[in-house]
């Protein structure tokens, strides 16, 4: 009797366990191992030279066999698991402690005779946008190769790969306060702003009633008349820099492939202009809907109605670019305006070469010049449908309007244009926090750093392929892409059918997944997650929506179906035969 009810229970054990446990089985004959490639320590850290990677993050992947023990390994050195991998086995995505580097983290793992590997959890960038401008292998300041100027590869703004993301928008209108712009210029035309309220250019009336007439497309304030045509060729250069059209198979590309370039002239053809004319401009780019003022001018002189002006010009909403200037200067000690006026709106530039180095001429500040930007050999337009890189292209005069053209592509990508609503000191903070810092500008700027187009446009890319799913009636595991290259982490939101939308919880940067343990049975929420950082959040990434089952799944039981396997399924059928014999049995013996 008792051999019997042994049977009975081990075959019962065996067929009627979790259907769970036998569907994630997996087949360990088919696990591919790296075991055929030499992996050391030594192999890993060498490489990490050659891309960029998570800091504070790994990926470890351990030895067949020894799942348990690692465990251990990350308890010894402070780590946290963040998520597993089913299609690669015993592999782990790894938050390092606080404090720890990648390298001393790959090196205390690979010291583990269980762990397999542990690598960088490497960042992968889309494929940059190469335009096809006749001129843009000479445009090192966009794109290094190293083969202009004897330059340093590399050392450049990343402008093709954010261009991934934005060339720009003609919703945004950048003044250009200079000597002016050849709007006919066949690089520039297209993007030359017009004054949508005057209905003839040839009327002599002031249809806007501005004060200007006829000024379809900027003010010459230096001669006081409608056409801000460049007789220097300072002006052209600079609006190239910031707009020349891109991709058109014609010259060179701007940082902005498509934008609105305000002609305003003040300075004459000497390049020089007062004050007053240079107020006059800052007053008509505000009154007219420019949003970024760039002013690759300056003197050593402080100007009470400039200084109104610009600030005017903050509670307006304008970013105001200025030249650090090209005299070699301390601008902490021998300030240049307008860079160094004490206004949340402006962003001072320095200037740096092809190798990345602060060039000697230009001006630095580590109080009150915030980045640097490239400042020699830029090869840009000038007047009468021409290109140039001498004579114009050495100076912060150059560097600054870089600096503007990426304040054009923020405000494209996040100033409303998707749903993030970026004021104008946000746009400022990005490109000065998104930086790539370099050894030869530590201690010579604020922020040590030159621009980063990508890094800066990049930082809160909204996270997508969000899904939801009901693993139990009181728990939803959600899961997203991770786009962001400088989140801080990630604002989750759950909004309950017919109710308001709340705030779940923070996750850190380097997650992309969260379990949420606050929902009940039979219910339908809806999802958001949004990227953020001390600056601002990312627009909504698409919402997904899940509803919880009512109970429990059962996890077990006899039953035959079509999602078991063929071992369990004959188990199964052994047990609903083999029920009745031992109840015939036992029958029997009682009588």
């Amino acid at each position: 009797m008792k051999k019997l009810l042994y049977l009975f229970l081990t075959i019962f054990l065996i067929s009627c366990g979790s259907e769970q446990t036998a569907n994630i089985s997996s087949d360990t004959s088919k696990e591919i191992s790296t075991s055929s490639i030499k992996v050391t320590a030594q192999s890993i850290i060498s490489q990490m030279e050659k891309g960029n990677y998570k800091e504070g993050e790994l990926l470890v992947r351990f030895k067949p066999g020894v799942v348990k023990a690692s465990a251990m390994t990350h308890q010894h050195i402070g780590s946290a698991v963040i998520k597993g991998f089913d299609i690669v086995p015993n592999l782990e995505h790894v938050k390092l402690p606080e404090g720890m580097s990648v390298e001393e983290g790959i090196l205390h793992y690979m010291s583990d005779p269980d762990v397999e590997y542990a690598e960088p959890n490497y960042i992968r960038r889309v494929a940059a946008v190469i335009p096809n401008d006749t001129f843009f292998r000479n445009q090192w300041a966009l794109h290094n190769t190293g083969t202009y100027a004897y330059g340093t590869p590399d050392a450049d703004i990343d402008a093709p790969e954010a261009w991934t993301i934005t060339t720009g928008s003609s919703n945004i209108i950048i003044a250009v306060l200079d000597t002016g712009i050849d709007y006919n210029h066949n690089d520039l035309a297209g993007n030359i702003w017009t004054n949508p309220g005057e209905t003839s250019c040839i009327d002599g009336i002031d249809n806007d009633e501005n004060g200007y007439i006829d000024d379809c497309i900027g003010w010459n304030f230096a001669n006081n008349n409608k056409a801000p045509m460049d007789d220097n060729g300072h002006g052209t250069h600079v609006a190239g820099i910031i707009g020349a059209v891109g991709n058109n198979g014609n010259g060179i590309a701007g940082v902005m492939w498509n934008v609105r370039l305000m002609p305003v002239k003040v300075l004459d053809s000497n390049g020089a202009g007062t004050d007053a004319e240079i107020t006059s401009g800052i007053q008509y780019a505000v009154a007219n809907g420019a949003k970024i003022i760039n002013a690759s001018l300056g003197g050593p002189n402080f100007s009470y109605s400039a200084y109104v002006a610009i600030a005017t010009a903050n509670a307006h909403g304008v970013l105001f670019v200025a030249a650090a200037g090209n005299n070699g200067n301390n601008n902490d000690l021998s300030p240049f305006y307008p860079a160094s006026y004490d206004l949340p709106n402006i962003i001072s530039v320095a200037a740096t070469d092809q190798d990345d180095s602060r060039v000697p001429f230009s001006n630095y500040g580590e109080i009150s010049v915030d980045v640097a930007a490239p400042g020699v050999y830029v090869l840009s337009t000038i007047p009468q449908g021409l290109y140039r890189d001498k004579d114009f292209s050495i100076g912060t005069s150059t560097a600054a309007p870089h600096v503007a053209g990426l304040a054009g592509l923020l405000m494209s990508y996040y100033n409303g244009y998707h749903n993030a609503w970026f004021n104008h000191h946000q746009i400022r903070e990005t490109i000065l926090r998104y930086v790539d810092v370099l050894d030869t500008l530590n201690g010579w700027i604020r922020t040590g750093g030159r621009i980063n187009a990508y890094s800066a446009v990049s930082s809160l890319l909204a996270p997508t392929n969000l899904t939801a799913s009901a693993t139990s009636p009181t728990r939803v595991a959600l899961s997203w892409s991770d786009n962001a290259t400088g989140e801080d982490g990630y604002v989750i939101e759950r909004m309950t059918a017919g109710e308001s939308w709340i705030l779940l919880t923070l996750v850190p940067s380097g997650y992309s997944s969260y379990t949420d343990n606050t929902v009940a049975g039979n219910n339908t929420y809806t999802y958001r997650v949004r990227a953020f950082n001390n600056i601002g959040e990312s627009f909504n990434s698409a919402e997904a929506t899940v509803t919880t089952p009512a109970r429990e799944k059962n996890g077990g039981g006899c039953s035959i179906g079509t999602n078991q396997n063929t071992p369990s399924a004959m188990a199964n059928l052994a047990v609903l035969m083999i029920i009745p014999l031992i109840f015939t049995v036992i029958m029997r013996r009682r009588r």
